[in-house]
């Protein structure tokens, strides 16, 4: 091989290299064992990125990423990822996914919007921020506390501003490994996004299922996944396997 085919060679492996970043994060499985989740994200075409986390033989790709933010190990058992999101004109929002590694498999223990921002026009520092910690050290006792700073300032209606603080609490369930604010029964019909296959169609959804409500979102633990409660009866999943 000529040097300058190992020239070229040398430099292929280096876009590669640099076009995946690559980050790895230690927390210990509910089986007691050390185990690595891996995330590594890759620019795409456009601005934003696509992300993948892996762990053993498990991988799951995340909706929509536009980039990290933040990451925590929350009780050894969970890992914390906060992302940035595709926003829109005027707007800038970010996504906490909580994993947890059981069996060999990864289990998402929630997945929710926990930053907003809105800014321009007449709603400049208007903003939405949710915070969480755990509580407890087994997986009788674990709770996840959220805490939720919501803030609306509008200098059209004045009248209408607000700020609000919450705290809400979820229980663990150790069986489905995800954290709960309350069962709910629900019979109906929703329209589901699949971010897989990027289709979307009706299904009948019946059963107490476990719930996420954090004002003023609510999400649906279905079949093993979580989904966020939009309009008109839609569901949508924020990341897929």
């Amino acid at each position: 091989m000529t040097k300058q085919k190992l020239l070229l060679l040398f430099i292929a492996v280096c876009a590669i290299w640099n076009s995946a970043k690559g980050q790895s994060y230690s927390v210990e499985s509910f089986e007691g064992q050390t185990v690595k989740i891996n995330l590594t994200e890759k620019p795409t075409k456009k601005t934003w990125y696509s992300a993948t986390v892996s762990c053993l033989t498990d991988s799951l790709f995340l909706v929509d990423y536009n980039g990290i933010k933040e990451v925590h190990v929350l009780g050894h058992k969970f890992l914390e990822i906060v992302y940035d999101t595709r926003g829109g004109s005027g707007y800038q929002s970010r996504n906490t996914v909580i994993l947890s590694v059981k069996e060999n498999k990864m289990h998402v223990a929630i997945l929710v919007n926990s930053f907003g921002k809105a800014f321009g026009s007449d709603i400049d520092g208007s903003i939405y921020v949710v915070k969480f910690n755990i509580i407890g050290n087994n997986k009788s006792n674990f709770k996840l506390v959220a805490h939720i700073y919501d803030r609306h300032n509008s200098s059209s209606y004045p009248s209408k501003n607000y700020v609000r603080n919450k705290k809400v609490i979820l229980n663990f369930d150790s069986v489905r490994n995800v954290f709960y604010s309350a069962h709910k029964r629900i019979t109906q019909s929703f329209t589901i996004d699949d971010p897989k296959t990027q289709q979307s169609g009706k299904q009948k959804i019946s059963g107490t299922l476990p719930i996420i409500a954090l004002v003023p979102d609510n999400y649906y633990y279905i079949n093993g996944e979580w989904y966020k409660r939009g309009y008109d009866d839609n569901l949508f999943k924020e990341y897929y396997r």
